[in-house]
């Protein structure tokens, strides 16, 4: 399983990748289809949270709501603390009311520890069974690449277009860091212990759905909105009985 989620953590930090390419290469299009996007990833997320992280998780350990309250708390916290998605979110040309260009090494620290996060919760889905693995990272790799468009735009707004090109590669080499240095550690948690990280997940994925992907499908072409956020309920839905 080691490999595997090592595999899959590169995978994701490839999909950050490629949202920083669609910015430097195709501006304007990623303007126009963002949204879209952002509404299949908040389907598939809300979906892997309720449906297969967080029965996982309880049946793993009974603090696993606990912990998944605790998890959508802390990502609340630091997304606040670092104050960068309010200004832009994926609609990166409008320009944020607060001094942003002073904030390039808070924003880059905020995204990269929570690409660091997106690492562990792909090795504590293998750590419980392949089947659950490859849902964790599915979850994490669709939500990666809206990830690197609003990392590279932010950057892009506080610091040189090279220098932001240099941290947004850091942040998506973030993801498979983080699952290489979680194989330690979670090799040797007890069974509660792993449930604790896949109900951590299950909040991040609540919380990153709910904050930065749903809040976009309301700005425009609401049914194609509505549209593609069903599918992605229903494709990872699907997915989940089929793994089963």
């Amino acid at each position: 399983m080691a490999l595997t989620a090592l595999i899959f953590g590169g995978i994701a930090g490839a999909a950050t990748l490629a949202g920083t390419a669609l910015v430097r290469w195709k501006q304007d299009l990623v303007t126009r289809y963002s949204h879209y996007v952002n509404s299949f990833a908040a389907g598939a997320l809300i979906t892997i949270a309720l449906v297969h992280l967080i029965p996982e998780s309880i049946e793993l350990t009974d603090n696993a709501l606990l912990a998944v309250l605790g998890s959508f708390i802390v990502f609340y916290l630091l997304e606040a603390s670092v104050v960068y998605h309010a200004c832009s979110a994926i609609h990166f040309t409008e320009t944020c009311p607060r001094d942003i260009h002073t904030k390039g090494p808070v924003i880059f620290s905020g995204l990269f520890l929570h690409s660091l996060v997106d690492g562990v919760v792909i090795t504590a889905g293998f750590e419980v069974s392949l089947e659950l693995g490859l849902l964790a990272a599915t979850g994490v790799i669709l939500h990666e690449l809206p990830e690197g468009i609003t990392s590279f735009a932010l950057l892009m707004q506080s610091m040189s277009r090279k220098t932001a090109l240099i941290l947004s590669i850091a942040v998506a080499l973030a993801t498979p860091v983080g699952a290489a240095i979680a194989l330690g550690p979670l090799s040797g948690l007890s069974e509660a212990g792993v449930g604790i990280m896949i109900a951590i997940a299950a909040g991040s994925f609540l919380y990153v759905a709910a904050s930065d992907l749903i809040p976009e499908t309301h700005e425009k072409d609401i049914l194609q909105n509505v549209t593609f956020l069903l599918t992605g309920v229903g494709l990872l839905y699907l997915l989940g009985v089929l793994f089963n």
